[in-house]
């Protein structure tokens, strides 16, 4: 894998190239020498020491491999990164239709429930009928007097 040079380095952790000099000769961090007297930096090596200085420059790098390389458009980063959010938001949804539908099933169960109990409740509230008014017999027939 090509390495970084100097200048490429402090671009992508987003400090001077003094500031990466002199991590490479305190030891921080390892580069090794070019045939023309540079550092060649190995990405991985630079990020250990010091993150990039935000995610477009990791992403704009990733991109400009990927072109050098023939790659298609639809494996950019952006691509596939919307690939993925689109497949963790279908999964989303699809985790949202069932709880909806698990709960679609409970309120129809609770609703026949309160019927049934409301139908009980009904019959347990109404009076008992009343009995019919027996004929008065006595062993004394009554007469009204005039």
């Amino acid at each position: 894998m090509a390495g970084l040079s100097l200048r490429q380095a402090a671009q992508e952790a987003g400090t001077s190239k003094s500031t990466i000099l002199r991590a490479i000769q305190s030891g921080r961090m390892s580069a090794s020498r070019t045939d023309d007297g540079g550092y060649s930096i190995d990405p991985a090596e630079l990020f250990r020491v010091y993150p990039p200085k935000s995610e477009t420059v990791a992403t704009e790098r990733s991109v400009d491999r990927s072109e050098g390389q023939d790659a298609p458009a639809s494996a950019t980063p952006d691509a596939t990164e919307a690939r993925i959010r689109n497949a963790q938001l279908e999964a989303e949804i699809n985790a949202l239709k069932a709880i909806l539908e698990a709960e679609r099933k409970r309120t129809e169960e609770l609703r026949e429930e309160r019927d049934r109990w409301a139908a009980q409740a009904e019959r347990l509230a109404l009076p008992a009928p009343a009995p019919a008014p027996a004929p008065h017999r006595g062993w004394w027939p009554f007469r009204k007097s005039a």
